[in-house]
């Protein structure tokens, strides 16, 4: 079908233009393109630093793959190819990459039972006021000097940990008082509210007041991890808060837990219009009803 194609070019030079995705296991897949590639089939991961092309998606656009570096991942070390000075294109806005990365991502396409391109990453939140509306299965973006905002959202204040977003908040096990924390805003964390990370789950002996633990299994780049989930008490993100929701606690780590201990993902934002205006240093959760 080519009206995507035909809606991006219409809406060039736009402040602001919407369009659909797909939600395949919590994860939003929608079309994009970067320089000179198809249109292609992309995740939409704030969680990911650096925008990533699959290998062969790269190479049969005869992008130069020579320069070669190694990515650490939850299960060890990684040689990727680095693509310098490439555009992203989606919606008709572009987005300057400096950096796009490539390797497999056929352990994705496997996870989700969908072809998966590539991953669209930060840079293009940090540009643009992005909404994410996942009742209506659209996203709209938007010129920030273009965003005015009047909505019965809650706005949420964000700090970074390096380049990625990251909001306050707190987890409250069953039994016991809240435990502050932070969170890193990941769109690509796909089927849990929050997966906490080892060094945090160990720290404040987060199990001690988890009810109906079960063993689960955790995908990401570089493999699988075991982990665990089951239900806390509460969780607390800005003025909002859920009862009872279900969470993952990883037996793995990642960034630093004195920052945050884990990843705010799709099983918390797929219920919001979630409007990430990170040009302002903010996140907005507006209640759709569900």
């Amino acid at each position: 079908m080519h009206l995507p194609i035909l809606f991006t070019l219409f809406l060039a030079g736009s402040a602001s233009s919407t369009l659909p995705f797909e939600l395949t296991h919590d994860v939003i897949i929608l079309k994009a393109s970067i320089d000179n590639t198809r249109l292609l089939e992309m995740a939409l991961d704030s969680g990911t630093v650096r925008t990533t092309l699959d290998e062969t998606v790269a190479n049969e656009a005869g992008l130069d793959l020579s320069l070669k570096a190694q990515s650490t991942g939850v299960n060890g070390r990684q040689e990727i190819s680095v693509i310098r000075d490439q555009t992203l294109r989606i919606a008709g806005m572009a987005v300057a990459e400096p950096l796009v990365l490539a390797y497999p991502l056929d352990f994705l396409a496997k996870l989700l039972g969908h072809r998966v391109d590539g991953i669209i990453g930060v840079e293009i939140f940090r540009k643009y006021v992005v909404e994410i509306d996942y009742p209506k299965q659209t996203v709209r973006v938007t010129e920030p000097d273009a965003f005015v905002y009047a909505g019965p959202g809650q706005s949420v204040a964000v700090t970074y940990y390096g380049r990625l977003p990251v909001v306050a908040g707190s987890v409250t096990p069953y039994g016991r008082e809240g435990i502050p924390t932070a969170f890193q805003v990941d769109t690509g964390a796909a089927g849990t509210t929050v997966a906490f990370w080892k060094t945090f789950v160990q720290k404040n002996d987060l199990m001690n007041g988890v009810h109906e633990l079960a063993d689960a299994e955790a995908t990401s780049f570089g493999g699988s991890h075991r982990a665990k989930e089951g239900r806390v008490r509460a969780l607390q993100i800005g003025g909002i808060t859920l009862d009872h929701p279900f969470v993952r606690m990883n037996d793995a780590d990642y960034g630093d837990a004195a920052l945050f201990g884990g990843n705010l993902g799709s099983g918390f934002f797929k219920n919001y219009k979630v409007i990430f205006d990170l040009p302002h240093d903010r996140l907005i959760l507006e209640p759709t009803g569900n």
